[in-house]
């Protein structure tokens, strides 16, 4: 049995720079893994099977979390396929990562299965083939193969890895009813078709320099998610999340991937640690470090 950690992420920067030919969308987006994780358990078995327990009844989580529907059981058929052999796997999660709420559990599950199969199976696919096989399952799998913090462009292939910035922390929240990224972009395209004005997409180039310098200020004055204009009508408690991380501290907050979480930047894990302690109970709330590959 091989056992992986799948660390969730946050986005700093989330840019939808266009929408594509074949439906889907460019984006710009700058990640970082956090220390909260879900547990990927991977045994060799004659057939694929995927079994969750954890956090995963409403509101954080789903009741139809296991079985064919979880993109573990996707992520182990692309293994399989991309890798030419014949085989199986009994996958378990325990998950701690709230389902739909922007901090990747889903994919960060995907990209632990796809690590544990290889691993497993003798390392039949190279790292190429492996981000091949994460890049059929979802824009933040490629990333989260490698974790810590990186800029992502594209479909989210386009991987400039950054050094993480070890002096800024952060509190996640989420208060349930998540959102699919599907309904996401949808609601957005919906909103601002072609020759519909919104505002220009940004470059992630300031968050870039902020995460290279390493200044918990500076990151958070460069927080940016295209999706919190759409968010009201997706997910309306995400501002009082963000309001709930700036009264307790934070420096500023910001919406996470297309879900309804949020996080807050912090400049001390004990300062998140207090904004976590004040909330306990109310809704999800998690401090966390930031993670190295």
């Amino acid at each position: 049995m091989i056992t992986q950690k799948a660390h969730a992420k946050i986005n700093l920067t989330l840019n939808i720079t266009g929408k594509r030919q074949d439906g889907y969308h460019s984006l710009d987006t700058v990640m970082q893994t956090v220390s909260l994780f879900d547990t990927v358990r991977v045994a060799k078995s004659d057939i694929i099977s995927v079994v969750c327990n954890g956090l995963t009844s409403p509101p954080y989580g789903e009741e139809n979390i296991s079985g064919e529907n979880n993109i573990a059981h996707k992520a182990a058929l692309a293994f399989f396929e991309k890798a030419g052999i014949r085989g199986g796997a009994e996958i378990v999660i325990e998950k701690a990562i709230p389902v739909k709420a922007g901090f990747g559990g889903g994919s960060s599950d995907a990209a632990a299965a796809l690590k544990a199969l290889n691993l497993l199976y003798g390392y039949p696919l190279t790292s190429g083939e492996l981000a091949a096989a994460a890049k059929s399952l979802g824009a933040d799998v490629p990333f989260l193969l490698r974790g810590g913090a990186a800029n992502c462009k594209g479909l989210g292939e386009e991987i400039t890895p950054l050094p993480v910035a070890d002096r800024v922390f952060y509190c996640l929240c989420f208060s349930g009813g998540g959102v699919s990224t599907k309904t996401a972009f949808e609601v957005f395209d919906n909103k601002f078709p072609p020759g519909v004005a919104y505002k220009p997409a940004k470059d992630s180039g300031g968050m870039i320099g902020a995460v290279r310098g390493n200044d918990p200020y500076s990151v958070a004055g460069f927080l940016r998610n295209d999706f919190e204009s759409v968010m009201p009508e997706l997910s309306p408690g995400f501002a009082a999340l963000k309001a709930a991380l700036i009264s307790s501290g934070a420096i500023s907050a910001s919406l996470s991937g297309s879900g309804g979480g949020v996080f807050g930047v912090f400049d001390s894990l004990e300062k998140a640690k207090r904004a976590e302690e004040r909330y306990r109970g109310e809704f999800f709330i998690k401090a966390v470090s930031p993670v190295k590959p």
